[in-house]
């Protein structure tokens, strides 16, 4: 897939599935605008995948005035919008009793708040480009997991906002989400380093019928292949990449 000369903003792109999406954009011939909470994590991430045809765009996408600046500042550092990837995200589980209300508006403000925002605010300029939205969901917005009824319910939202922006938006701008099931991010292992004989990596096994757990890359690949214009029939699709977890339920 080649995405030469395209303008592409990766929000929540300092790590894990954000970065890996970065690198294969750029490395397939995009212009990438990375995005963090922290400008010192944004430049680190540009410094280690080399600065050529990466821009900053710092900024918490936790209100819709952030949202709009973080967009409007890519915009402005990319020269236009191709893409949007909706990637930021935060994750915590517990159960629904021991769940407070700042979890919950964290967790709501990020997950929804800032992929209905970023892409209210990118939608002028995809409109030009004829352009594409591409939202990281969840196998949790297509199934209920244990001890998760809040990332659920965001995910779920996203799930259901990107059908809905595919009718509205349809047919200039087209809208599309991925939906990961484990991934070896920090997300997942809480920054740890996992050994093979992990407990973890073996409730993994157990769970999902392709038997481990997914890299960063191989989501990055999926959001690619949503985002190419060649696919220019394809929008309100939910993109599952989860090893045939949610299949089997």
């Amino acid at each position: 897939m080649s995405f030469e000369g395209l303008k592409v903003l990766v929000t929540g792109s300092t790590r894990g599935i954000g970065k890996a999406t970065v690198r294969a954009f750029r490395d397939r011939g995009a212009i990438v605008a990375v995005n963090g909470r922290r400008e010192e994590a944004v430049a680190q991430t540009i410094a280690e995948l080399g600065e050529d045809d990466l821009v900053a765009a710092a900024g918490d996408l936790a209100s819709a005035a952030a949202c709009h600046d973080v967009v409007q500042r890519a915009i402005h550092a990319l020269g236009g919008l191709d893409v949007l990837v909706n990637n930021a995200g935060v994750f915590a589980e517990g159960p629904v009793e021991e769940v407070s209300e700042e979890t919950y508006d964290w967790m709501m403000d990020v997950n929804v708040r800032g992929v209905f925002f970023c892409s209210q605010a990118a939608l002028p300029a995809l409109r030009k480009t004829k352009g594409s939205i591409v939202n990281t969901a969840s196998e949790s917005g297509l199934v209920g997991n244990k001890n998760a009824a809040l990332y659920c319910a965001s995910k779920g939202a996203v799930v259901n906002m990107t059908r809905a922006m595919a009718f509205d938006f349809a047919p200039d701008v087209r809208v599309n989400a991925v939906c990961p099931g484990a991934v070896m991010t920090d997300m997942l292992t809480g920054g740890k380093e996992l050994a093979a004989d992990d407990p973890l990596i073996q409730q993994m096994h157990d769970y999902v019928p392709m038997h481990r757990i997914a890299a960063p890359e191989e989501i990055a690949d999926a959001i690619l292949y949503l985002a190419n214009p060649a696919s220019k029939f394809t929008t309100g699709s939910m993109l599952s990449v989860d090893g045939g977890s949610t299949a089997t339920r």
